[in-house]
């Protein structure tokens, strides 16, 4: 993590864990084979509709993270993701966290998801990937 991903006291800004997160969760929805591109492409976007952060430790100025992240709750209108951020090198779990997302179709309207698209979300949420981490250095 850099300078500008801390605030005066030198800690992680809170605002940086969100996009962290939101990395975490393209790159696990890579692991399905098809990038988050690919989803849009097709006309399916996750809209955030829900985020719950818990800072439980401090992270600091040149701390390497980890961002593991999980399906937690899947059906054919909705989307959840559990994170993890963890401080390896300091043993550290340093905030966890939670994302609701519904699936909408590019008009900006709620949409149904079709059962291929489904069954590929299902196959994540049922077989996590062993490797969901994502590094985040500076």
């Amino acid at each position: 993590m850099g300078y500008a991903d801390t605030d005066k006291m030198g800690f992680a800004h809170h605002s940086r864990y969100i996009v962290w997160l939101e990395a975490a969760r393209i790159e696990l929805l890579r692991t399905s084979g098809q990038s988050y591109r690919d989803w849009e492409a097709s006309g399916v976007l996750l809209p955030v509709i829900g985020l719950n952060i818990e800072y439980l430790k401090p992270a600091y100025y040149d701390d390497e993270l980890q961002v593991r992240t999980k399906i937690t709750e899947l059906d054919r209108i909705r989307l959840s993701f559990e994170y993890i951020v963890l401080c390896p090198a300091r043993g550290l779990q340093v905030a966890r966290a939670t994302s609701r997302h519904i699936f909408m179709n590019p008009q900006g309207r709620p949409m149904r998801l079709a059962p291929d698209r489904l069954s590929i979300l299902s196959r994540l949420l049922e077989n996590p990937p062993a490797a969901t981490a994502l590094e985040q250095t500076s």
